[in-house]
């Protein structure tokens, strides 16, 4: 719990900040004129566009209370070194974990750098590296992590008992054996989640006359480059399944409070892979607390569908090291630095086992012979 006179940081929406800060803004998305370069932010994601925004606005949230904000001031005015670290240390005085701190400062400067791309930055970016280094996540990731084959395992098993506990309701069956296909997909093609969770039939999941491709355009993706994978053949009767015999039943569900709400979002019902015990396109916080239910169930402990992604590299890595490479394909890393990371993961954790085996061994090998103490 917060100390009674911390700070708890508030998104402010765009038209709680400074004037010029809001033109700036605006500007950063603004559609160029014949003669001027594309703006910075015009191809951000939606997701990131929120996410950014959200967190100026929780910079301008503290400038409030620390009395310094000032509804003149432009963004190079308003972000500066001595704000900036009367921010941070604000932060952490208020008990905020290392790695909520680094996603606000990244996100005021990934705002700054777009609101005014002139400006000299390069001291926010450093901090920004500075705060990535001393970040932690605050749950033991390590503890959490199941292999791959426990995960797919466990996706057959929903599946196969979905088919063959007949005392189950029909309604609880058509869940189990969604989400045991979910679980043994997300394995085998470690999307990300939002990716995942928003798969639409005929858009990004592409059905042939005995197979399927997943196909993500680039602007969905978030390395913006365009990506196709063939669907897991060894699923595509589980597929077929699905499409044919649990999610009609699941689209039967609807609950059709509002007429007008129905119409709406039948068209995206429709087109949805993976549909919620309401009748509705499954949306990415239940597809996360779905597998987050079942994991725990089996494991004891939950997995999100992020650290299946470490999941499938990792137990790939570690029993081939030379795959490293092709990592960057399956998790769409633009760049090696988070290809190595998982490597250094993967390399850990056999260590890690190796050794645990090496001391088993030799203790299974010491003489049970009593050894005297007498002198």
């Amino acid at each position: 719990m917060l100390p009674p006179d911390s700070f708890k940081a508030r998104y402010l929406p765009i038209e709680a900040w400074p004037l010029p800060c809001q033109s700036q803004w605006h500007d950063a998305f603004a559609e160029p004129s014949l003669f001027e370069d594309d703006k910075p932010a015009r191809h951000w994601r939606p997701a990131t566009t929120l996410k950014t925004q959200k967190g100026f606005g929780s910079f301008v949230s503290w400038t409030l209370f620390a009395g310094v904000f000032d509804r003149t001031h432009d963004v190079a005015t308003s972000v500066t070194q001595f704000h900036m670290g009367g921010f941070v240390k604000t932060l952490q005085a208020s008990n905020y974990a290392p790695h909520t701190i680094f996603c606000h400062v990244q996100e005021v400067y990934d705002a700054a750098r777009v609101m005014d791309p002139t400006h000299d930055w390069s001291w926010l970016k450093t901090a920004v590296k500075k705060l990535r280094a001393q970040s932690r996540p605050v749950r033991n990731k390590l503890a959490r992590l199941q292999s791959a084959d426990a995960l797919e395992r466990l996706g057959r098993s929903l599946m196969d008992k979905a088919e063959t506990i007949k005392d189950l309701s029909f309604y609880k069956r058509a869940l189990m054996f969604r989400d045991g296909l979910m679980i043994a997909l997300l394995i085998r093609r470690p999307f990300r989640r939002k990716n995942f969770a928003s798969l639409t039939l005929g858009a990004n999941l592409i059905l042939h006359k005995a197979s399927a491709t997943f196909l993500f355009a680039a602007d969905e993706m978030k390395g913006k480059r365009a990506f196709e994978v063939a669907f897991p053949q060894e699923y595509y009767e589980a597929l077929q399944t699905y499409l044919n015999v649990y999610r009609p039943y699941l689209l039967t569900l609807t609950h059709k409070d509002d007429d007008i709400t129905h119409q709406r979002n039948e068209r995206e019902q429709n087109a949805a892979l993976w549909i919620s015990n309401e009748g509705r396109a499954l949306t990415d916080a239940s597809l996360r607390n779905a597998i987050r239910k079942r994991t725990k169930a089996e494991f004891g402990v939950d997995m999100t569908p992020h650290l299946f992604r470490d999941a499938s590299v990792t137990t790939l890595i570690r029993h081939a090291p030379e795959s490293t490479r092709i990592t960057r394909c399956i998790l769409g890393h633009t760049t090696i630095d988070m290809t190595n990371a998982h490597y250094n993961q993967a390399r850990m954790i056999e260590t890690s086992r190796r050794h645990t085996n090496l001391i088993e061994t030799l203790t299974n090998h010491i003489t049970e012979e009593a050894v005297s103490c007498a002198p």
